[in-house]
């Protein structure tokens, strides 16, 4: 009788799947919500950090810096405004490698000296794992011509 062991192969088949499952986790996009980080802490953090370097100009690069974001993470600003006793108010769309990270905005309140008051939405960090670097494969020029042809067929 020829006993046949079925397992070996088996577990070597989901090896790959195994280990890509694991990673895919390991690697996954975290979402911060912004309202339960400690300002305090941070503007101490932003501080001490900028004290050699000095301030980013920008309030949009100042508030990236002081929320910590990675040199591939930008913020863009939507709106702002600014109350009666100086407080100013921004709302951001964060974008990572110029992509808009859709569905997750910044919001930041500074009082007059730029220092953080309150914080809402999330930020996500971790999506150099998630979006890797890859060239375009199809050029600007034609991408543009097939997006013309496909919404204006012949009229263009």
């Amino acid at each position: 009788m020829i006993k046949s062991n079925c397992r070996g192969p088996v577990l070597v088949a989901l090896t790959p799947l195994v280990l890509s499952i694991l990673a895919a986790s390991a690697s996954a996009a975290t979402r911060t919500d912004l309202h339960q980080q400690n300002i305090e802490g941070l503007n101490r953090s932003y501080a001490a950090a900028t004290q050699t370097l000095g301030i980013a100009a920008s309030s949009s690069e100042r508030h990236a810096e002081a929320l910590g974001f990675d040199s591939e993470s930008t913020l863009r600003e939507l709106e702002s405004s600014v109350d009666a006793d100086g407080t100013r108010h921004y709302r951001y769309q964060q974008y990572f490698r110029g992509i808009p990270v859709w569905g997750e905005h910044v919001v930041v309140a500074e009082d007059s000296s730029g220092s953080l008051k309150s914080l809402f939405g999330r930020s996500v960090s971790g999506l150099a794992m998630e979006i890797p670097v890859r060239a375009p494969l199809v050029s600007a020029g034609s991408a543009l011509a097939a997006a013309k042809v496909a919404a204006f067929g012949s009229r263009q």
